[in-house]
Parts: structure tokens; sequence; C-alpha cells
């Protein structure tokens, strides 16, 4: 094509239009040509509103280069009829064209601002294009079965290079000279022997600290569970910190000492912190579990509460000051499957009283108000969770199961009302929940679009608990130990362990003195059969039981899917404890 200008923007006449930097032209050679189409090729471009020309802006650059062209070639400044020219001469035009004029939508300006989200997608189409390519290409072909699969030299050059990347990309992923996975944790291998002492049996389970196995101790003949700290040096140094406090623990070691789980000894294995400790039972949510989530008797949640309140007095005491900062019913474990017996575990979290480092602590269904606004914590925090806790051993839910901060803390106002305004002036992270007036008054936010809560205090914790109706959803009605005395004993026990001030929250000295633990109970801690048992279909049509009828058969049940396992038992079960999004395996 033969480009022509048709006006330059010295005129007086164009500089009056206040279009500097454009270069005005007319495209005479396309209006004739059959092969282009005038509309198709301008239909993108702007046409300036007092000139009937085709205008393009363009950089500085492109400006220079077009004037130096006209002024290099001589190009006349007025329009003139194209005439019929050789081949050569209409492609060198057409490079000059194609050099000198550009696509508006093609300028780096325009693709880093007006369509940069175009700019980025098609970054990521180039990318995920060629890392696809890659991909099949680096894959074997099934098609030909001749091709080697071995990592063998042969006699294929190209076939051996490939090999040996993929060999050298092996060697690349070792962690800790083999002994570890990419997340840092010992590769277990059953019958190996640490120290020449502790042979390796089974994993028991997995966390955010590490692994916790089932090992044979060689000197003490016994059985032993080994918690294996990840080979990392923020999981190393925590674990130093558990390790001081239990020993700690076990030097004041005493009657009341015995619901802490005891520390055998330590050890370092291939550059990882190895704990041992007594091998204990089931935890109290597997316990939850076998009942479908429907509670234990009110008999057996007295029994636990005493011996926990029990133990947070012992780490309550002013030579530990211990603060166990995670207490959860996956932290409480059965010492015997047959028995009630329980022992508090993984001090991973813990601290001394003036000591605290983290503000991030505690599973958020069991987070005390203190931490969640932000205020200094103590000792206080580990009897809410306690609260938390008994409720929902007989319930079988969480009573306070939110499923972030925000929807936490919601939910506690609506059984427990606001929490006191000088807690709420002095929170740090008040104003992520509660709106402040000018008048001093506070109030709890509302989301305008999503969830709907109960007006604070309406969801009475006597409701929950079943009080006047025999129990949760009247399951315990007129079986003995649930009587309306009863539960308003164990009602007033955890209002007062849920006391939104950590200062009038009841201390676990003051808990065993409460009438609640003034019933006369058996002085067997074998856990009796229920008198009572209701039949239940779950949604899968499984026939089960609505309670433990001891610990005995509870053990069995398990007892068939693994020797020594923490594992859901039915599909239902499975599910629920997927669906617990607080929850971790740390089983010591």
């Amino acid at each position: 094509m033969n480009y022509k200008p048709a006006k330059l923007a010295y005129s007086q006449s164009y500089k009056s239009l206040s279009c500097p930097k454009s270069v005005v032209y007319t495209d005479l050679a396309s209006l004739t040509s059959p092969s282009y189409s005038s509309k198709a090729l301008y239909s993108n471009v702007p046409k300036h509103p007092q000139l009937n020309y085709v205008t393009y802006k363009m950089d500085d650059f492109k400006i220079s280069n077009s004037f130096n062209n006209f002024k290099n070639n001589k190009i006349s400044r007025e329009a003139s009829p194209s005439t019929p020219s050789d081949t050569s001469t209409e492609s060198n035009n057409s490079k000059m064209s194609d050099q000198t004029y550009r696509d508006p939508r093609d300028a780096p300006l325009r693709k880093l601002s007006v369509d940069l989200i175009k700019t980025y997608k098609h970054i990521n189409e180039v990318y995920y294009a060629k890392k696809k390519r890659r991909a099949q290409q680096s894959a074997p072909t099934t098609n030909n079965p001749t091709h080697p699969t071995t990592s063998h030299p042969t006699d294929d050059p190209i076939l051996n290079q490939l090999n040996t990347g993929s060999a050298n990309k092996k060697e690349r992923k070792l962690y800790n000279d083999g002994y570890d996975d990419e997340y840092f944790d010992y590769i277990i291998k059953s019958g190996e022997r640490f120290q020449d002492r502790y042979e390796i049996d089974s994993l028991i389970g997995k966390g955010s600290f590490g692994q916790v196995v089932k090992a044979f101790d060689l000197d003490e003949q016994e059985f032993v569970a080994i918690k294996i700290i990840k080979n990392k040096r923020p999981f190393l140094q925590q674990a130093h910190i558990e390790v001081r406090l239990l020993e700690l623990m076990n030097s004041h070691e005493n009657d009341i000492s015995s619901y802490i789980v005891k520390l055998k000894g330590h050890f370092m294995h291939r550059n990882h912190l190895c704990l041992v400790f007594e091998l204990l039972s089931y935890n109290l949510y597997d316990l939850l579990r076998n009942t479908n989530f429907r509670g234990v008797s009110l008999n057996l949640t007295r029994k636990f509460a005493q011996q926990l309140c029990t133990a947070l007095m012992f780490l309550s005491t002013n030579e530990l000051s211990i603060i166990h900062c995670d207490l959860k019913p996956e932290n409480i474990l059965l010492c015997n499957p047959k028995r009630s017996a329980i022992k508090i575990i993984d001090f991973g979290s813990s601290c001394q009283l003036g000591q605290r480092l983290y503000q991030y602590i505690q599973s958020r269904f069991y987070r005390s108000p203190e931490v969640l606004l932000g205020l200094p914590y103590d000792m206080a925090i580990d009897v809410w969770s306690l609260g938390c806790i008994l409720v929902e051993m007989h319930t079988g839910e969480p009573l306070f199961n939110g499923h972030n901060e925000f929807d936490q803390m919601n939910k506690m106002v609506e059984v427990l009302g606001m929490p006191p305004v000088d807690m709420l002036e002095q929170g740090t992270k008040s104003k992520r929940y509660f709106d402040r007036f000018p008048d001093g008054t506070w109030q709890i936010k509302r989301i305008k679009e999503g969830k709907k809560y109960k007006q604070p205090g309406t969801r009475r914790l006597r409701d929950i608990i079943g009080s006047e109706i025999g129990g949760p959803q009247s399951r315990r009605l007129n079986e003995a130990g649930h009587t309306l005395q009863d539960y308003l004993k164990f009602e007033d026990i955890i209002i007062r362990m849920l006391n939104y001030d950590p200062k009038l929250r009841i201390t676990p000295n003051e808990c065993l003195q409460h009438s609640f633990f003034k019933r006369n109970v058996e002085s067997n801690d074998q856990i009796q059969p229920n008198q009572r048992e209701v039949n239940v279909y779950n949604s899968g049509g499984l026939k089960t039981t609505s309670s433990v009828k001891s610990l005995n058969n509870y053990s069995n049940t398990i007892s068939k899917t693994s020797s020594h396992s923490a594992y859901p038992i039915t599909p239902q079960v499975a599910s629920s404890y997927k669906n617990r999004n607080i929850i971790n395996t740390d089983y010591y």
C-alpha cells in the first residue's frame, strides 16, 4: 500500500485543533484495492472530530522516525493520487508502513494500564502453555512398549541424558541425608532402633510439631511413646521449652502431679529431638466420636472434671505457674481404655507466667476472651478451656464452635452477653468484634449480609445442657445422676468457669470445693454400663448407640480398626473428624 500524508502538524489550522504529536494521513490505495477493506482496517481507529482524516497517536520515537522518513524521502506535503508501482516499491512502502505506524492497542503504556488485566491473563496463558508442553515432553510415552523405563545407561544418548537428569532431580530431593521427608519429618521405619534401646513399632499420630511413634523400651521391657520433633529450628526451640517444663513438673512430683503425662527421657537422633513418654490410651475426642457425638453421662463428666481441676491446680502452684495454652479433648488421654483415669499431654505451646511467647494461642473453640481481645493472660485461660470442654463432653458438641475469631466472639456473646466495658476498653483487638459509640457504650458488630446471630445472652446455657428437660435433647431423662439439682450444680460451675473477667473466674482450687463435686459417687473409677440405651439410626443407615456402655466396649470397638489407632471407625465419624477444623493430632 502507498500511504501519502495529507496534512502535517505544522499548519496553523491543525495547531488550532490541539492535537500535538500526531500524523494525519489518508490511505488512498486501500480505498481502491480489492484486497483491503478500509472499514475493517480503521474500525478501531478514532477519527478527529474536526478533520475528515484518520489520526494515529504515537510516541515521540515513532513520530520522530516518521518525520525523518518524510524528510529523507522528500514526501510531498500535499495529498496526491497513487500511481501504479512495481512489486519492490510496494514491498518497501509496506515495510516502512509497518515500522512507522503501530496499533495503539499494542502500545506498552496501554498494556500496562488500561489493558493490565489482559496482559496478566496473557502472561498466565503463555506460562501454563509452556509448562504443559514441558510436562508432555518429559512424560514417558505409553504407546511404545519397547522404550526403556529404567535409569540404567542405554545406547541412546538422548535417553541417557534424560535418565541422568531424572536421577539428579531425585538426589536434589534428599533431606537430611535421606532420613527426612520434604516436610522435615523423620521417615519412620518399623523395627529401627533409636539409641540402641528403643525399637520402633508403629506410627501413632502426626501433628504440626512432628510425629509420635509407639516403641518398645528394651531396657525397661515396656512400650513407650516417642515424640519426634521436626528437623527445623523453630520446632526444636519450642520443644526444648517443653522439655524444660516437663522436667520442672517431674521435679515437683507428688500425688496431684499424676494427672500430667510423665516425661521419661529425651535424646537427639539424626538431628531430631526425641521425647520419650509413658504410653497412654485414647483421647477424649475419640470417646466423643464413639458416642456419635451424643456425649457421655454427667457422672463420667464429673470424674473427668475433678481430675482436670486437680491437674490445673498443680500447674498453678507458685513453684510452677505453668499455662498449658492448648487444653482441649484431643490433649486429654485415658491412661487405660477400661478406666476413667486421664492425663494432660502436649505442653508444646505452654509457657510460664511472665514468660509468654505468643499472642495467638489456644485452639479456637476453647480460646478465652482475653486472648481474643488482645489482653494479658494467665492460668485462668485454661479454666475457660476446661469449662468449654466439660459442656462438650456432656452434650457431644462444642459450646462455641466458631468458624473464625469473629464468629467465635459472636457465639460467646449469644450465650454470655456482652463482655465488661473495662475489658473492651483495654483490649487491643476489641474493635475487631465491637463498635464503640461516643457515649462510651459498646455493641457487637453486625454483618449486613451473612449469618444472623441471636441477641446477646438469649441462648441460655440451661437450654444447651438441658437442665430442665433431662439433659441435652432429653437424652438423660429419668436417668440416675441426672436430676434437676445435678444439672443446676453443673450449670453453676460452668458459669463460674466462663466468667469473662479472668480475675473473677473461678480458680481450680475453688472448683474442687464446688457442690458439683460433693455428690456421693461410686469410689470405683471403672466406668459402669449405662442403665438405658437409646438406639438411633445415623444418616448412613448404620444402627448405633447414643451412649457408651463402658470404656471396655469402647476399647474393643476401636481395636477392631487398629491396635493403637486414633482414626474413625465409621464413615459418619470420619466425616465428623474431617469437619473439625481446629483438630490436630498432637498426641503428646
